[in-house]
């Protein structure tokens, strides 16, 4: 990070080695906020930061024009597409934003609004290319900006937009609102940004503003990607990650393929780490070395999104070893196992964030013989084989009064 002649203006280099041509982001937020800078770096993106507000006594409008001097100087030696994340930004600077626009507009993409001050929709968050067609624009609501949402709302259906539009192409106008989080200050400011993250500092986060940060992120990078880049292959990653965990059998190098500060979680066992040094550790005494030699990962689908993959998997093996990490502190059974497992993991640029990992526990411990399945609504390795041939398995066998409502009417 730099600071460029305005004492206003900071650029934040893209910290992805692999982007060799990084687009840029102008961010509007206060000096204080700078971790979502640090974020938007780690994803992938030249960022220069717009202090905002600003000082009373400071022109709006010569600091966007450093601004713009800033962006055409990164722009002429790598990527001129840009876009705007800007934070609590009131509608008069929206509106001098457009008027600005005309010198560097031609390569803006793209417009993602926090909690816009404003009564309703005003011409400057909603800015058009020169066909006059809308570019795309997501806004990120508190639930009390009912007003401004309605104001909004007809837009998002394309049939407003006073033009066609293609059926390949996304509706440009997108708003999202948030329940029980902050207009002002808005509300990515108290979740903090994920690369803020610190073991030895843990934050308490309110569930809902939590919700709303990871959610928000989650929408700003799909919108992003779509229309600046940068794109990665993700399955390419997430296989390399699981080469070195159950092939190579390595955790050094299972841990390159992460961030600073990654975490993993198996959700029924709570095993894992937080941290690098909980998480190596973890992997190199209680994965890499415990995981049944003749194990099985059979892929039942994938979803792949704008910052993470969700994998629906069954894992296969005989319980030869205690397996740390799905039956800590139980001894080898020599049993068979085939558990139905969800894989939700994250990514931050090209690097693993977190794993959370998903089970049905009582399936596992029917299959061991270690809980008996008599009057409880449980069963055993039944479950993974229903996932895997969902209609070759019968449904509602646990449902005792499934029989009740054989020949009734279904209308």
């Amino acid at each position: 990070m730099f600071v460029t002649t305005s004492p206003w203006i900071h650029f934040y280099k893209n910290a992805v080695a692999a982007v060799a041509k990084p687009p840029t982001l102008l961010t509007l937020l206060p000096d204080d906020q700078v971790g979502w800078c640090e974020q938007f770096a780690q994803e992938g993106y030249n960022v220069v930061h717009l202090t905002y507000p600003l000082p009373e006594a400071t022109s709006f409008a010569d600091v966007l024009n450093d601004a713009g001097i800033t962006m055409t100087d990164i722009g002429s030696t790598e990527a001129p597409k840009w876009g705007l994340v800007a934070y609590g930004l009131a509608a008069e600077d929206a509106d001098k934003i457009l008027s600005w626009l005309p010198v560097v507009a031609a390569d803006l993409r793209v417009c993602v609004h926090f909690c816009p001050i404003a009564g309703d929709i005003s011409p400057g968050f909603l800015i058009k290319d020169s066909g006059s067609r809308y570019l795309p624009t997501m806004f990120h609501l508190a639930s009390s900006q009912e007003t401004f949402h309605a104001s909004i709302l007809p837009l998002e259906d394309p049939a407003n937009l006073g033009y066609a539009l293609p059926t390949h192409a996304h509706p440009p106008i997108t708003a999202y609102t948030y329940p029980f989080v902050s207009l002002s200050p808005p509300f990515p400011f108290s979740a903090g940004a994920p690369v803020q993250v610190s073991t030895s500092d843990p934050r308490v986060i309110d569930a809902y503003t939590r919700s709303a940060g990871n959610l928000s992120l989650t929408r700003t990078l799909e919108i992003l990607k779509r229309c600046l880049g940068p794109h990665f292959n993700f399955e390419k990653l997430w296989n390399m990650h699981t080469y070195y965990e159950f092939s190579e059998r390595n955790a050094s190098k299972t841990m390159t393929t992460m961030v600073d500060t990654p975490y993993v979680n198996h959700v029924p066992t709570m095993t894992g780490g937080v941290g690098h040094d909980d998480l190596a550790r973890f992997y190199k005494y209680h994965f890499t070395t415990v995981t049944p030699t003749d194990f099985e990962l059979v892929t039942v689908s994938r979803t792949i999104g704008s910052d993470r993959i969700v994998d629906e998997m069954i894992f296969k093996c005989s319980h030869t070893s205690e397996i740390d990490y799905f039956l800590p502190g139980i001894p080898p059974t020599g049993k068979p196992l085939e558990i139905a497992m969800v894989g939700i993991i994250a990514f931050r640029g090209d690097k693993l964030f977190f794993e959370h990992l998903y089970w049905d526990q009582a399936s596992v411990l029917v299959q061991l013989g270690l809980l008996d399945p008599t009057n409880l609504p449980i069963a055993g390795v039944e479950v993974s084989r229903k996932v895997l041939d969902p209609f070759g398995q019968p449904s509602n066998t646990l449902l005792k009064r499934w029989s009740e409502s054989e020949g009734l009417s279904i209308s």
